[in-house]
């Protein structure tokens, strides 16, 4: 039986993280989940969420936005993630502008496409809590 997870984090980019953890936590468009060795195969997406990463008996707190989670046999997790910051790289004062841009956005949907100043709001709202609570 593993007793860790391998996980790779992939982004439009490139890898952004690979390596051998105790557990993860993120969210599904389902639900909450909670990643331990020997999990059982999954696929599923992920919400624009708090990604937690338990290593050496340490909490790395990430913020994701959105993507795709794969789980296979031998405890091998993958995420697909659009965008990916831990929280020592998340600039407070920039994602407190992307809340105001996208409230703005969201107030004039005749002008614009809703749908993505949504997106953009919850991706700010995401960063600014990690930052204001973790």
């Amino acid at each position: 039986m593993e007793k860790v997870l391998h996980v790779e984090i992939l982004t439009p980019n490139g890898k952004y993280l690979q390596s051998d953890v105790e557990f993860l936590s993120v969210k599904s468009t389902v639900a909450q989940l909670g990643i331990l060795p020997n999990h059982a195969p999954l696929i599923t997406q992920l919400e624009i969420c708090k990604l937690v990463i338990k290593k050496d008996g340490a909490n790395m707190i990430y913020a994701i936005g959105g993507g795709v989670l794969t789980i296979t046999k031998g405890s091998n997790v993958k995420l697909l993630v659009n965008s990916i910051e831990h929280k020592d790289e998340i600039d407070l004062e920039r994602a407190l502008k992307a809340k105001e841009r996208a409230l703005k956005r969201i107030e004039e949907k005749q002008k614009h496409d809703s749908t993505r100043a949504k997106a953009a709001l919850a991706r700010a709202l995401n960063r600014i809590n990690i930052v204001n609570n973790y």
